[in-house]
């Protein structure tokens, strides 16, 4: 999967998916601490502490079911700092560094009161798949808390709109293997994007700065 952005910013079980997992988990530690390098991106440019994080656009609406079947629709987590990315399980290299940069940033949330920690969306780009066990599988290998990180899928018919109004795209490269932009979308309380992270530049640490940023907006 070939990162795609121009902003500032697989198998499961495969060797390389759990390879990454093991990285994660042996090299974390608290995360207040130390972000390890496996989940932080080799960047060298330094973190930003007042960022200045202008309206990109409206964020696309959708409405998509959880693992559970429940509708999760975009509009209801207004009021709520919500991230949203696009995976898919039997990804082996950017799909796994991705989720595990987002789950030390959902480990870090956890210290600030309910309300205010972010929502996670992540959307699979391979419906066909990846069934709700599968992306419930995934979800584990990374500890991830699904009462604030929502996995949606839908048939493709449903999902292809969605993709498309959020300009993700996919192309086989071989090996059932997908090509596809591995973007990370900030959006403010008020749905409206305000960053967009390529895999390269998304460090977890810059990510939970620009969150408390949003958050100081009234």
């Amino acid at each position: 999967m070939t990162p795609h952005s121009p902003q500032r910013s697989g198998r499961p079980g495969s060797a390389g998916a759990a390879l990454v997992v093991l990285m994660v988990v042996a090299l974390a530690g608290p995360v207040a601490a130390h972000d390890p390098p496996a989940a932080r991106a080799p960047s060298a440019s330094p973190l930003s502490t007042a960022p200045h994080l202008a309206v990109i656009k409206p964020a696309p609406d959708f409405a998509l079911p959880d693992l559970d079947g429940r509708l999760v629709r975009l509009a209801d987590l207004r009021g709520r700092i919500t991230l949203v990315s696009f995976v898919y399980t039997r990804c082996a290299t950017a799909c796994p560094l991705l989720t595990a940069r987002l789950a030390l940033l959902q480990r870090r949330a956890a210290a600030l009161p309910p309300a205010e920690r972010p929502v996670l969306v992540s959307i699979t780009v391979d419906p066909e798949r990846d069934t709700p066990e599968r992306l419930r599988r995934y979800a584990e290998q990374f500890g991830v808390d699904r009462s604030s990180w929502r996995f949606l899928r839908d048939e493709p018919a449903r999902l292809t709109p969605v993709l498309h109004a959020w300009d993700e795209w996919t192309r086989p490269v071989g090996d059932g293997d997908l090509d596809h932009p591995a973007r990370v979308y900030l959006l403010d309380r008020a749905g409206r994007v305000r960053e967009i992270y390529a895999l390269e530049f998304f460090d977890p640490r810059q990510a939970w700065l620009d969150v408390r940023a949003l958050l100081r907006e009234r």
